[in-house]
């Protein structure tokens, strides 16, 4: 498999962060398709919303000079609340890099902002082909303001969160006209509204489920809806454009259409991570946590082969997961060819939530996992060989 030059270029390859809530320090390799598992809290979370944050503040603050804390991406609280304990007085770091550029943005805490759920920008430094520039004047400089593909990037993040909203009926329409395509919501509230809009739209050959070759978002949602649940549907209407939208399924060819809180939440949970994967337009940056909620072990494994196939097809996930399900069909994806091994990127964070606990994983081109950490989706095994007497 080949990879389009340019996404190599644009994509995330870190992310850097320093006294940022459990971590003094962490820069970690990222890749088209990058995995974050391990212990509950141990960092996996605070390494994804230093993304997060710095979308939220690229979108909302863009002229300003302060971090909002709080927003449609993450609550974080007060400054106080992401400072590292211990590192009172010090500044908050936050960057990521691609092979042509890195920002880092540095915010301090000040009582006056804090206390309004902000922190104040010090300093910007930005490295675009190895030259450093500078500037302290906004969240969004203006060397790299219309130029820089990171920026845009980073502002133009998909984060579909855990909490998603599954027993709506009729579903909001964006207000914000600016919206980049694709992006559902943290609850996935505006998944009704982007299938929609796309229905008619052709998906990229890539993107289409190996079995169905119809060309549209609405065939090819139903297509992979129907992979992790056997002949389920979806369908949205409503009656004008800026009225609320109606969302029904249907769990097989022969049964009738039902709201979503009478189809269980397995549903309703996959379906606005579909929509994003579907709709998103090429180099998207898309986080999803807990991609698996809700879903039986052999969707879950779909799941995972379905991330590694759409990383492979253009876009850069970043996935949260506490599933060897969904990390089986990752090297599944990686071992048909679907993903290149060096696009996938495996971190597994071990109890404590600093540095040294941040393992790699790396799967080769068989789907084997190399050097397996203690802790690392071992679980399974170990409760195997206790019920065998084996230990």
């Amino acid at each position: 498999m080949t990879r389009n030059p340019e996404f190599i270029i644009l994509i995330v390859t870190s992310i850097t962060l320093e006294n940022f809530k459990c971590f003094e320090a962490l820069e970690i390799p990222c890749a088209p398709l990058t995995v974050l598992t391990g212990y509950n809290a141990a960092g996996k979370s605070t390494t994804l919303q230093t993304l997060l944050l710095l979308a939220q503040a690229l979108r909302v603050a863009s002229h300003d000079r302060r971090l909002p804390l709080n927003g449609e991406l993450v609550t974080l609280g007060a400054g106080g609340d992401v400072i590292r304990h211990g590192a009172a007085g010090k500044s908050l770091r936050l960057g990521a890099g691609n092979s042509r550029e890195s920002i880092i943005w540095t915010f301090v805490h000040r009582p006056k902002f804090s206390a309004r759920g902000l922190m104040a920008l010090e300093s910007v430094e930005y490295v675009r082909d190895g030259v450093v520039k500078r500037s302290t004047q906004r969240i969004r400089p203006a060397i790299v303001r219309s130029k820089s593909p990171l920026v845009s990037a980073l502002r133009d993040t998909v984060f579909i969160g855990a909490g998603r909203a599954v027993e709506i009926e009729t579903c909001p329409v964006p207000r914000t006209p600016s919206r980049p395509p694709g992006d559902v919501g943290a609850n996935g509230e505006y998944a009704a509204y982007w299938y929609l809009e796309y229905a008619d739209e052709e998906v990229a050959v890539a993107r289409r489920h190996p079995d169905d070759d119809r060309e549209t978002v609405r065939a090819q949602v139903d297509a992979w809806l129907g992979e992790l649940f056997p002949n389920a549907r979806v369908n949205a209407d409503r009656l004008t454009a800026d009225s609320p939208i109606r969302l029904t399924f249907s769990s097989s060819r022969s049964s009738r259409w039902a709201r979503p809180a009478n189809v269980g939440y397995g549903l309703s949970y996959a379906f606005p991570v579909l929509v994003a994967l579907l709709t998103a337009a090429p180099g998207t940056i898309i986080v999803v946590d807990s991609a698996e909620a809700h879903l039986h072990p052999r969707a879950q494994s779909a799941v995972g082969r379905l991330l590694g196939r759409m990383a492979g097809a253009g876009l850069q996930i970043f996935v949260e997961t506490h599933s060897d399900h969904l990390l089986n069909g990752i090297r599944l994806a990686v071992r048909d060819g679907l993903l290149n091994p060096e696009d996938a990127a495996l971190h597994f964070f071990g109890p404590g939530g600093d540095v040294g606990r941040v393992t790699t994983v790396t799967v080769d081109r068989t789907g084997a996992i190399s050097d397996w950490p203690e802790g690392f989706f071992d679980q399974a095994e170990r409760d195997l060989a206790a019920l065998s007497g084996w230990e």
